[in-house]
């Protein structure tokens, strides 16, 4: 994992007003939030917030309205980070999308100390936004999440972030006593009516053991009401988190490539078309470094399975998918790809 994107985002926010987005510009300064001039970085005043916000909506051309800030934070000055609030034209299904997060590199500059306390302030500013937004959902989540508007606008539940706020609208179709009920660090019934989970108290899994245990209990607990969800929170960042202990005897490296050349050089063939491949890694028995050498490995897989599906489909079935192995498939077809596909098989499916 070379980085991660930290994001606090609402989902068709009924307030969306310049002056709202100026109420929201004054939140965000509350908590050490510096919204920045476009070239020449300098620090606006409030009066120059909205004179640039009504500017932006004016001119903007792809979206129905766009407005976009670099942003810096007083206690983190050289954090990448930005805040937008774009509203889409009903072609492309409608809605809008506030997001204010930031990008922490741990490969050119280790900003590996800040995860947390910029995932635990992006929490803090959602909490003080979600009654000025009145979003129809929010969350604080890493790596841009599984939602977009159309989802959100069909009150879908696909997805459980590290912090979710549902509307009144998705407790009226789902009931309070199913979101008041997923598993987790906390719950609580909001002002309007809607409700708040937190999934764990830390963004920063702990252990690599406890992210899979609470992932697991989303899924199941989903599971048996009818719903099936997705779910990446807690996240394991390297050097953070604990690891797997090992279970299995030591692999070498190789054992390791045989193994791996062996089983990816499976596919099956679908009668629609699709490629269809099922990867069981042994990750708990493998090192950082030979996890890397698997999730690379894996990647140079797919790249080959593209070029040969010819358009069709192609899905990878693995038994397990650690959060970088989820991160680079993610960067190397995107999540919202309809040709790739990557799906963790549980071993009673």
């Amino acid at each position: 994992m070379r980085h991660i994107q930290v994001d606090l985002c609402f989902w068709n926010c009924a307030a969306t007003a310049v002056e709202d987005v100026v109420a929201w510009a004054r939140v965000l300064q509350a908590h050490g939030v510096i919204l920045l001039a476009h070239y020449t970085l300098e620090p606006l005043t409030e009066n120059q917030w909205e004179e640039v916000f009504r500017q932006q909506r004016e001119e903007e051309e792809y979206f129905k309205s766009s407005i976009s800030h670099r942003i810096a934070f007083v206690d983190w000055g050289k954090l990448n980070s930005g805040f937008r609030f774009d509203e889409y034209h009903e072609g492309d299904g409608g809605g809008n999308k506030l997001q204010l997060g930031g990008l922490l590199d741990f490969q050119f500059k280790d900003e590996r100390h800040l995860v947390e306390p910029f995932a635990q302030r992006l929490l803090a500013i959602a909490r003080a936004l979600y009654p000025l937004a009145r979003p129809t959902y929010g969350e604080v989540e890493g790596n841009w999440g599984e939602w977009d508007t159309r989802a959100v606008s069909r009150l879908r539940l696909q997805h459980i972030s590290w912090a979710n706020f549902f509307s009144p609208v998705y407790v009226e179709k789902y009931g309070q006593d199913l979101l008041l009920n997923i598993p987790g660090y906390k719950t609580e019934l909001l002002p309007d009516g809607g409700v708040f989970h937190q999934l764990s108290p830390t963004f920063v899994a702990p252990s690599e053991e406890e992210a899979q245990r609470l992932r697991q209990q989303v899924k199941d607990y989903f599971r048996r009401h009818g719903l099936q969800v997705t779910c990446k929170a807690p996240f394991i960042i390297p050097g953070l988190t604990v690891r797997r202990t090992q279970a299995r005897s030591p692999i070498s490296d190789a054992e390791l490539a045989a193994y791996l050349k062996q089983i990816l050089g499976v596919t099956l063939v679908l009668d629609d078309g699709t490629r269809v491949k099922p990867i069981s890694i042994p990750w708990e028995a493998l090192t950082p470094e030979q996890r890397q050498i698997a999730v690379e490995t894996i990647r140079q897989a797919a790249v080959e399975e593209v070029k040969q599906a010819g358009g069709k489909k192609v899905r990878l079935e693995f038994n397990e998918i650690p959060d970088e192995l989820d991160q680079a498939l993610a960067e190397f077809a995107g999540r919202d790809n309809p040709h790739f596909e990557w799906v963790e098989m549980r071993r009673d499916s």
